[in-house]
C-alpha cells in the first residue's frame, strides 16, 4: 500500500513549511521513498503550494491513503452543526480569514461558557495532547487545512473515519507529536538547532527509533531528514508512520472515547 505523510502549513510561504513524505507499507516494513518540500513539488508560496498538495490527495488511487496534519473538525460547543459534512458546509459560509475563525470562535467560547474558557478542545485534542484547533498557534494552519485541502477533496476522497467512501482514496487526520509520544520517542526539542543544541542529537533518536518499528530509508533520504532543522522533513515521516499504522487497523477508530463523528478523529 502506498502512504503518504504531510507536515502541513498555513504560512503565507507555506511550500517552505509544507513537506510530504512517501513511502510503500508491505504490513511489516515502511520503504520510504521520498521526502520533499511541497516548495519543490508545487511551489513556494500557499495558493501554489496548497493547490499542488489538494490535486496530489486528489489523485491517488483507491488503494493509497494520505495523513494530514491539520484539525479536520472543530469541537462541538462552539457551533451547531449536527454532521461532518453538514460543519464542512457550514464553516466554507462562517469564515473568510484565520483572524475570523481565531477571534470569533473565542468570543463564541467565551459566551458559552460565561467568560471562563477562550479555547475548546474537541475529544481528540484532549486525548493526544494537541491544542484547540482554533488556539492562536495553529488557528491558521486549521482555516487553510479546512479551506483549501479537506472541503474541497470532501466529495471524492474517503475522509476516515467521518465520511467513509468506498473505492476512493484514504484522507485522515494525524498529529507527529502524539504518534512520537506512543512509540516512545522524544516529542519535543528537535528542532530549531539554534534554540535547542540538543536538537540535531534528538532527531538522531526519533530515526533510530522509527528504524526499529520498520521504517527504512536510504543515505540521502537520511541526510534530507536529519539535515532540515526545522523538523518538518522528519514530521512527515512520523506522519507516514501514523498513516501506516492506521491502515494497517484499517482506519478503525481504537479510542471510541476520543471520537466524536462531527468532531473528527486524529490517529496515532
Amino acid at each position: 500500500m502506498q502512504v503518504h505523510g504531510v507536515d502541513f502549513s498555513g504560512a503565507a510561504r507555506a511550500g517552505e513549511k509544507i513537506w510530504l513524505a512517501s513511502a510503500t507499507d508491505d504490513g511489516e516494513t515502511l520503504r520510504v521513498e521520498s521526502v520533499r518540500s511541497a516548495a519543490e513539488a508545487f511551489g513556494p508560496d500557499r495558493e501554489t503550494a496548497h493547490a499542488g498538495l489538494r490535486e496530489f490527495v486528489g489523485s491517488r488511487d483507491t488503494d493509497e491513503a494520505v495523513g494530514l496534519d491539520c484539525s479536520f473538525g472543530l469541537p462541538r460547543g462552539v457551533h451547531d452543526a449536527d454532521s461532518w459534512p453538514a460543519f464542512v458546509e457550514w464553516f466554507a459560509e462562517a469564515f473568510d480569514s484565520p483572524d475570523a475563525l481565531q477571534g470569533d470562535l473565542a468570543e463564541r467560547t467565551k459566551r458559552r461558557t460565561g467568560g471562563e474558557r477562550t479555547y475548546l478542545k474537541r475529544r481528540t485534542d484532549a486525548r493526544t495532547g494537541a491544542r484547540s484547533p482554533y488556539h492562536w498557534l495553529v488557528g491558521t494552519q486549521t482555516f487553510y487545512g479546512i479551506r483549501d485541502i479537506i472541503a474541497p477533496l470532501a466529495d471524492c476522497v474517503s475522509i476516515e473515519p467521518l465520511a467513509p467512501r468506498a473505492e476512493a482514496a484514504s484522507l485522515l487526520e494525524i498529529y507527529p507529536a502524539s504518534t512520537l509520544r506512543a512509540l516512545d520517542l522524544p516529542s519535543q526539542r528537535y528542532k530549531n538547532d539554534a534554540t535547542y543544541p540538543e536538537a540535531p542529537a534528538r532527531r538522531e533518536t526519533i530515526l533510530d527509533g522509527l528504524r526499529e518499528w520498520g521504517v527504512v530509508l536510504d543515505e540521502e533520504l537520511d541526510a534530507i531528514v536529519l539535515n532540515d532543522s526545522g523538523g518538518d522533513a522528519l514530521d512527515s515521516v512520523v506522519a507516514a508512520v501514523a498513516v501506516a499504522r492506521a491502515a494497517r487497523d484499517d482506519f478503525e477508530v481504537r479510542d471510541r472515547d476520543a471520537y466524536d463523528p462531527v468532531e473528527g478523529y486524529i490517529y496515532v
